[in-house]
């Protein structure tokens, strides 16, 4: 488990959004993942999202206006594709 609150659970597997809806992706199949980040409106934090692509659609994993919890997130999915990526050179040199 890379990263866990009432929201959102990141694993070696899956990146699952619990609230306000739940979703599932399998890291397996999440290519092309980008930070997007969005200006300032007023008085306000910028907010920042994550994206990738997911099979054929392009999906938004996550986002926030939060910085701390943004960069928490964000690291445990950089983990979580690390790990997959080493998964898979370890499967194909063995």
């Amino acid at each position: 488990m890379f990263y866990r609150s009432r929201d959102l659970v990141v694993t070696a597997e899956h990146f699952e959004v619990l609230r306000p809806a739940y979703v599932q992706y399998r890291i397996d199949f999440l290519e092309g993942v980008y930070v997007l980040e969005h200006p300032r409106a007023g008085r306000t934090r910028a907010a920042q999202e994550i994206r990738a692509q997911y099979g054929l659609h392009d999906v938004r994993l996550f986002h926030s206006s939060d910085p701390r919890i943004f960069g928490q997130v964000r690291r445990a999915l950089i983990r979580a594709l690390e790990w997959r990526e080493q998964q898979r050179r370890y499967a194909t040199s063995g």
